[in-house]
């Protein structure tokens, strides 16, 4: 069975360089152009030409990527979908998103904003330096309208309408998307947003688990 796996925001398929996933059929995909206004729905749908609906397959999903692949699991119909340190709709954001998205904080990303937003990029977890500068580079490589197209995406999405096989992986740390407010199957200890990259031992245990159970 082939596995999809979308990347977070302002991030593509190097996000998953650390993950073990040996042995298994795994496509990393990467974020299509996002168009002025688009929502997820529109972002899954140009994700699709991605993906081999007539194959059996799993969509796996970081932050953004899995509220992405719960749109996209509408149009390829996957066997399951693992979501990694994600919402499944607006009634799992915290105080801080909510008001986000109230006064339409994305119109503030650019490329000065992005570049002193230090004290929030924090939200996603203490990292060494090196990691700190990796994801860094993603998000500018991006580039800020890419990013601000998402955030408002995001911040517009009614969620999940997804009632298929769903399993969730989150981190007790996670500082952006607090694991109160969410449900989780499989818990990683000390998790933080960026677990993904910065934790792949234990994300790659639990998502291993995810796919074969």
């Amino acid at each position: 069975m082939r596995i999809y796996l979308l990347p977070g925001i302002a991030c593509d398929h190097r996000l998953f360089d650390r993950v073990n996933l040996r042995g298994l059929d795994v496509v990393k995909l990467d974020w299509p152009h996002f168009r002025e206004r688009c929502g997820l729905v529109d972002i899954a749908k140009d994700l699709s030409l991605s993906v081999d609906a007539t194959e059996a397959h799993v969509l796996v999903g970081v932050s953004m990527g899995g509220m992405v692949a719960l749109e996209l699991a509408l149009i390829t119909k996957p066997e399951r979908v693992v979501l990694i340190s994600t919402w499944t709709g607006p009634g799992e954001w915290p105080w801080f998103v909510r008001w986000s998205a109230r006064v339409q904080a994305e119109v503030l990303i650019n490329s000065l904003t992005m570049r002193l937003a230090f004290p929030a990029r924090r939200l996603l977890g203490a990292r060494d330096e090196t990691t700190d500068r990796f994801l860094m580079a993603m998000a500018l490589k991006a580039g800020p309208t890419q990013i601000r197209r998402a955030t408002h995406a995001i911040l517009r999405w009614k969620g999940s309408r997804w009632t298929g096989s769903m399993v969730r992986i989150h981190g007790d740390k996670d500082a952006l998307m607090p694991l109160a407010l969410v449900h989780a199957d499989h818990v990683v200890p000390d998790g933080t947003h960026a677990m993904i990259y910065c934790q792949p031992e234990a994300v790659s245990a639990a998502l291993r688990t995810a796919l074969t159970t």
